[in-house]
């Protein structure tokens, strides 16, 4: 049988990084990236440090400043920029684009330690330049990926670099707090270092880009040729256009409106506490590294709540679980502005980001699942309109949070004996939070209208989602069988299973579920031995009863301590490989009674049948043509061998065609996936859909991508 692995996110990741130009490639992203979200910290910090003698107001200004920097370029200039970039060498775009960010914001605390008059100026035209910069290393970068992997990974490739790029907010933001701590230390040893402008972290900001562009200077990366017309492919060429062109596609229904509604409500939250969470930790006392831990909390919980939630709540409706998301965003929000304790304030930011990721990664699920069932268009619409308004908003609610704080001011109200701070900070967080909530039950409202997930009652079901159990489920009794799902992908030599193995995993596990990847034979210990003889061109002394014996062995195996488990706790097993290839193979290809194979089979894997097996099917000739490498033993068979295999599988999929999809293995493997998620789509209890950004995707938040 042919060669396979079971595929997981690990391994996948590893199969990538194992590209050593991308592997170099990816390490300079995570530099820049880290860089840039550590430069956002650094500039809104140094922005309320260089104001810290002005008012309250002008403090707030200066902040909203630096973070309507980080939109302004990508909305008046990307059309613009995006036509120039597609003609520049992507390379030596890249390394041009780090130094520059490098120089420009090494020399913020140079100039405000050389011209501290001049310093606030300087820090807006200088992070104003750099967002610039970043428009045309951005389109680059992108175009950088695909000329350095190969096509069947450059989907994998992708995940990791949006990864890269949103995963390192919460490790800049903690290292931002640890640098502030060591400033201050510096700052006590040497005096000449305490001063603000001297700030440490823009310094190791600059090495980091310096260190990424060094990296960049020595990759293989192709000559661009110009794809004319000015488009690059990145999504973010022009922010408007995309919010403009994908609207109807994601609001033509109550509840695409809900879903857009709760996430950007939640969203705006976030976006709060990262406008005003600066000067709001200062009057709590905590400076640089409470901002810092604030920030990383909030980013750190968004996370969390799109990994994590949908599995531990994942009995629960996922519209009422969207819903109870963005309402528990906007409670922690209000409560986050009434204490007046910074532990508290971080537990509550916290709270606040996993309930915007929940929200998050379960209603670009939604709505991109209700896109799917129009046009195949409308879907890659409706998430680009999602992605353009999220950045809006977040960006939007953190420069006119800082606004309205700096326009309420702070104030000490007389509580007879006691006195209470009332700062506009405090007050910003809290009116955002109770105006989330209200938003957070007029989505609820609409995205549940009609929910077949939804049980009789939102207090019921939640608690027994907590406790794992079903309402319809007798408590004092255990349930027999299994919650998961079973799905085979078979076929002859060369079929491309393996490809659809990963691409139906990879697409499962973005959505939420959990998946197993796995194969027949090798999948346990024991397996892995069986493999090893039934496979090796040495021993073609096996005779056709033991070789059945054999794969009956490995998969009884296999079926006792790794498919059944997995069943057993919910998961979706997908293996490559099952039952039927011991029909095809032995029984039609070794002219063995399959209804005796049948027999040893059944009683291995103890009646297991798949829920659905695919069959990919492919003419011998093509199949064995696309293998590369020497031969195994079941691949250096004769045609003939190989045609009878073909003709078993087909005969069993005519025998039971209500759980067999049979596909065409010839067609391009994009639409064969395609079909393939359909299929699987109907089959399992939570419809899910392809889209790459849906959990995995991180938040589309202030830096551009």
């Amino acid at each position: 049988m042919s060669r396979s692995a079971p595929l997981g996110a690990p391994d996948e990741a590893r199969n990538v990084l194992a590209i050593t130009p991308f592997r170099r490639l990816w390490i300079s992203l995570t530099l820049s990236s880290l860089g840039d979200w550590l430069s956002l910290l650094a500039l809104m910090s140094l922005a309320a440090i260089f104001t810290a003698d002005a008012s309250t107001l002008v403090q707030y200004l200066a902040v909203s400043g630096v973070v309507l920097i980080k939109l302004a370029p990508s909305i008046v200039l990307s059309p613009l920029v995006a036509a120039l970039a597609d003609r520049l060498d992507r390379r030596w775009t890249m390394v041009a684009g780090d130094v520059l960010r490098a120089l420009l914001y090494v020399s913020i605390p140079l100039v405000g330690l050389f011209f501290p008059g001049f310093s606030l100026e300087w820090l807006l035209i200088a992070a104003f330049l750099a967002e610039v910069v970043e428009l045309f290393w951005t389109p680059a970068k992108d175009a950088a990926v695909p000329a350095l992997v190969p096509r069947g990974l450059q989907r994998q490739a992708g995940r990791l670099c949006l990864l890269v790029g949103y995963g390192t907010a919460p490790v800049a933001a903690l290292l931002f707090a640890a640098l502030a701590s060591v400033g201050n230390l510096l700052g006590a040893l040497a005096p000449s270092l305490a001063s603000p402008e001297a700030d440490v972290a823009l310094y190791l900001n600059g090495l980091m880009f310096l260190v990424a562009a060094i990296v960049v200077a020595g990759l293989p990366i192709p000559k661009h040729k110009s794809a004319g017309g000015g488009r690059t492919g990145t999504r973010d060429a022009d922010l408007l256009r995309s919010v403009w062109t994908g609207r109807r596609a994601a609001g033509t229904s109550p509840l695409g409106r809900g879903l857009v509604l709760g996430m950007l409500g939640a969203l705006a939250a976030g976006g709060t506490v990262v406008g005003v969470g600066r000067l709001h930790v200062e009057g709590l006392g905590a400076g640089n590294a409470g901002f810092g831990v604030v920030f990383a909390a909030v980013f750190a919980g968004m996370a969390l709540g799109m990994l994590a939630g949908p599995r531990i709540l994942k009995k629960f409706s996922r519209r009422r679980l969207f819903g109870v998301s963005a309402a528990v965003a906007g409670l922690a929000l209000l409560f986050a502005g009434a204490v007046a304790d910074m532990v508290l304030t971080a537990v509550l930011t916290t709270l606040l980001g996993v309930g915007a990721g929940i929200a998050w990664g379960l209603g670009t699920v939604l709505l991109a699942e209700q896109a799917e069932d129009a046009e195949d268009g409308d879907r890659d619409r409706a998430l680009a309109f999602l992605h353009g308004c999220a950045r809006v908003v977040l960006v939007a609610a953190a420069a006119f949070a800082a606004l309205a704080a700096g326009l309420i001011g702070d104030y000490t109200l007389p509580l007879g004996p006691l006195t209470y701070d009332l700062r506009g900070s405090g007050v910003v967080l809290m009116a955002v939070g109770l105006v989330a909530v209200v938003v957070a039950w007029i989505s609820y409202r609409q995205v549940n209208r009609d929910d077949p997930e939804a049980g009789p009652g939102l207090v019921p079901e939640l608690v027994a989602a907590l406790r794992g159990v079903d309402l319809t489920e007798d408590e004092d009794e255990e349930e027999p069988g299994h919650s998961g799902a079973f799905i085979v992908l078979e076929g002859g030599e060369g079929a491309g299973k393996s490809t659809q193995v990963r691409e139906l995993t990879v697409w499962l596990r973005e959505q939420g579920f959990e998946v197993v990847g796995t194969r027949q034979p090798g999948a346990t210990k024991l397996g892995m031995r069986l493999r090893g003889l039934l496979l090796d061109r040495e021993n073609s002394h096996i005779t056709p009863r033991a070789e059945v014996l054999l794969y009956a062995a490995d998969k009884a195996d296999h079926v006792e301590q790794e498919i059944l488990p997995a069943l057993r706790r919910g998961a979706v097993v997908i293996s490559d490989r099952y039952v039927d290839s011991l029909l095809a193979y032995q029984g039609a290809g070794r002219d063995l009674a399959p209804d005796e194979i049948r027999g040893i089979s059944d009683w291995a894997t103890q009646d297991l049948v798949p829920d659905l097996t695919v069959l990919l099917d492919v003419s011998p000739e093509a199949g064995l043509s696309r293998l590369g490498g020497p031969a195994d033993r079941i691949e250096s068979e004769s045609l003939e061998f190989h045609d009878r295999v073909r003709k078993g599988f087909l005969a069993l999929a005519k025998q039971a065609p209500e759980r067999y999809l049979v596909v065409d293995a010839s067609e391009p493997q994009d639409r064969i996936s395609k079909e393939i998620r359909r299929r699987v789509r109907s089959l399992l209890p939570d419809p899910v859909d392809s889209s790459s950004e849906a959990v995995t995707g991180m938040i589309p938040v202030i830096k551009n991508d």
